[in-house]
């Protein structure tokens, strides 16, 4: 089965065309009954249009975040990072500074809405959300940008919240609450994006409170959009999205297919849902409740075009399910090591991509049912063996057999001899000509532990302040080790080591020697030593980094070969 994708391109455009002046919009006097690509079409906004930030004044003096023990106010300019789904994206407030020097990025769930999911789980109108709050964010911050100088920094996106009313965090803690105000353009009126959502029937109206202070006094008017859209029924109060698969047909495809094929069956920016995948796989590695993948046969096609390896995957399976569980209990069961590596799946999800990767996303984690998660062990697989759809997608020989299957479990080796320094190094865009080949596999190979220092560019386009060979999160227990492989003739590839706060055994930093990130030149400090690791390459601001599994001691994942 193939899309074509020239055929979604419009849907897009519509979409978003209206987000500026002009373009398509249904009319606000009226209920208008729509159908076809009509309800794509931008919905009109009387009442955000008519509503402007009253604290516009108050701004110059304001902050909207701090550390502990700093005041600020819940109310200030931010500079946009990066957009999650409709109702969460990533600032940055200029004097809003980590132990590092480094900018905290302030993750923002927005107050009053609750988009249809887009990420860990893909919704009706999901994506579309998504693709609003980013046009509509991305665009103020480019307008700001554009308009910035270097002895005057424009804004063109504040934050605001009442936190005796509505709380600062969420109930993760790791998430700020707040309502978001844009404008456009520098010349335009402010927004509050919350309220437009709402009025664009992306959300349904999460605000059942006022607020006593009369900052945030926005209640009657959600109250308003949603009574509109209630009667009118547009997008999530009644219509269906054109482009999610309400019947949900599944398709099999092995990994290697979805990456090769991700334009034709992926959740895409042009507005698609993707089509619901059912794949089979081997766990190489767990993180969390994600698991790293391998295909447990080579494609047809795939061999049809001379490539011989077992393409591996992401499977992102969310923080709430307990997938991880399962693939132990499954583990155990067999009478493995308990942990889930090496355990045979099935289950059914969607492809989506983020920072450029192809990753499995919206898995269905619960085990009952026809589309439940299925851990398939020896004494169940004759079972389900006659599920597999073996003859339609792999290149095999002969019947199936559970051995067949679990042949491959052990990490892909790169020997750091084997690979070649950037293919340019005097260019912006890094080509890492060698390393091509493994992303996405579950890869084991050694590197040497570096420091960055004053003058330097973090990942993520950031200026370092000081020196230190990790940098942690202000929000959660992740943190990135600084890392490179040393390669054939003197190459020095950077590849950095990425902990994610939900590993469990968890990777702590006196892992690798001390848990102090500025402590460079002791004899416990890591930096200079060689470590072998394991884990998941993949590409993070057009560079690899290594994502580490679930620290089993079993398999002895990271370990120091240099004193």
């Amino acid at each position: 089965m193939k899309f074509n994708k020239l055929l979604l391109l419009p849907i897009i455009a519509t979409l978003l065309v209206g987000c500026g002046k002009g373009g398509a919009k249904t009319p606000s006097d009226a209920c208008v009954t729509r159908s076809g690509d009509q309800v794509n079409e931008l919905v009109a906004t009387p009442v955000t249009d008519g509503f402007d930030l009253p604290q516009k004044d108050q701004l110059a003096t304001s902050r909207f975040a701090g550390n502990e023990g700093e005041q600020y106010q819940g109310l200030g300019y931010v500079t946009l990072r990066s957009c999650t789904d409709g109702d969460t994206a990533n600032f940055v407030q200029d004097d809003y500074i980590d132990e590092f020097g480094s900018l905290i990025s302030i993750k923002t769930r927005f107050l009053g809405v609750n988009t249809p999911e887009s990420t860990a789980k893909v919704e009706p109108w999901g994506k579309k959300a998504s693709l609003f709050t980013k046009k509509v964010l991305t665009d103020a911050q480019a307008d700001a940008d554009a308009h910035s100088t270097a002895t005057n920094k424009v804004y063109n996106i504040v934050l605001i919240n009442s936190f005796a009313t509505f709380g600062e965090r969420d109930s993760s803690g790791n998430r700020w609450l707040a309502f978001v105000w844009y404008r456009p353009t520098v010349e335009a009126q402010w927004r509050l994006l919350n309220l437009e959502l709402v009025e664009q029937a992306y959300s349904r109206n999460q605000l059942f409170q006022a607020d006593p202070t009369g900052k945030c006094n926005y209640l009657a008017k959600f109250q308003e959009v949603e009574k509109t859209n209630v009667k009118c029924g547009y997008r999530v109060f009644g219509e269906q999205d054109p482009d999610y698969d309400y019947l949900e047909k599944s398709y099999e495809y092995s990994l290697w297919y979805i990456i090769h094929h991700f334009d034709e069956i992926g959740v895409s920016d042009s507005g698609s849902s993707g089509v619901l995948l059912c794949v089979s796989a081997l766990v190489v590695g767990i993180q969390g409740d994600n698991m790293f993948l391998r295909d447990l046969m080579l494609d047809k096609e795939q061999v049809e075009k001379g490539d011989t390896t077992l393409a591996g995957l992401q499977a992102y399976a969310g923080y709430s399910q307990s997938i991880c569980s399962i693939l132990q209990g499954a583990s155990e069961l067999q009478g493995m090591d308990g942990t889930g590596v090496g355990v045979v799946v099935r289950f059914f999800c969607r492809a989506q991509l983020r920072n450029d990767n192809v990753q499995l996303s919206d898995v269905r984690g619960t085990t009952t049912g026809k589309k439940g998660f299925k851990a398939i062990t020896e004494s169940n697989f004759s079972k389900y063996a006659e599920e597999f759809k073996w003859s339609n997608n792999y290149e095999q020989k002969g019947s199936v057999v559970y051995a067949d299957l679990i042949t491959n479990p052990a990490s892909v080796r790169i020997e750091p001899s084997s690979l070649t320094d950037y293919n340019d190094p005097a260019t912006e865009e890094i080509t890492y000509d060698d390393l091509n080949k493994y992303h996405y596999q579950f890869i084991d190979t050694e590197v040497v532990i570096r420091s960055v220092g004053s003058g330097d560019v973090d990942d993520e386009g950031g200026s370092v302040t000081g020196s230190y060979w990790y940098k942690g999160n202000a929000n959660d227990k992740s943190y990135t080790v600084y890392a490179t492989i040393m390669g054939k003739d003197g190459a020095k590839i950077l590849t950095n080591l990425r902990i994610d706060d939900t590993l469990f055994p968890f990777v702590e930093p006196a892992t690798f020697g001390t848990d102090n990130p500025n402590d460079l030149t002791s004899e416990n400090s890591p930096v200079g030593k060689t470590f072998h690791v394991t884990g998941y390459l993949s590409l993070y601001f057009n560079k690899y980094q290594i994502l580490l599994p679930n620290n089993y001691s079993s398999y002895n994942y990271l370990y120091k070969v240099t004193a």
